[in-house]
């Protein structure tokens, strides 16, 4: 994970979900506090980029009104103002709230009609492993390989 997805997993976690469960329109969050929370040191650039940033913007359903601070943008008194967009107009607005699935979680699921239509994944391995025997030919030790039948009784 990276540290701008850390940043914004603790966003997300500790701001706008309890936001939105206390129906509040807004949030303000002070830069330090998060560097401070994650435990970093000499990050606090790192963290206002992420914060100002518009994927965090997008996966969160958050939209920045205001930054206040220094003139640099990137010290721990910067203050970060957003509107928390509902979940509709999120929606509606192309914002997703959830983080685009990376590597082979990408992949979760995919075939999961797929097992529905035979019983679930227990039952299609079930059937898999009874019928793996008939993939493979009968073989009588005495037309085995030499080598193949010396190691199998080892």
């Amino acid at each position: 994970m990276t540290f701008s997805e850390e940043v914004q997993q603790y966003f997300r976690g500790n701001y706008v979900i309890p936001a939105r469960q206390r129906g509040e329109a807004s949030i303000e969050v002070k830069a330090g506090e998060i560097h401070s929370h994650l435990g970093w040191t000499r990050r606090v650039p790192l963290v206002c980029a992420a914060l100002s940033s518009k994927k965090l913007q997008r996966n969160v359903g958050v939209r920045l009104t205001k930054k206040e601070g220094p003139p640099s943008g990137q010290s721990p008194t910067v203050i970060f103002r957003y509107e928390v967009l509902d979940q509709e107009a999120s929606s509606a607005q192309g914002v997703a709230l959830l983080p685009p699935k990376r590597g082979l979680l990408a992949a979760y699921g995919v075939a999961a009609h797929l097992y529905r239509q035979v019983g679930g994944g227990d039952a299609f391995l079930k059937a898999e492993r009874e019928n793996f025997s008939s993939v493979v030919a009968e073989i009588h030790p005495s037309e085995a390989h030499p080598a193949v039948s010396r190691s199998a009784r080892l």
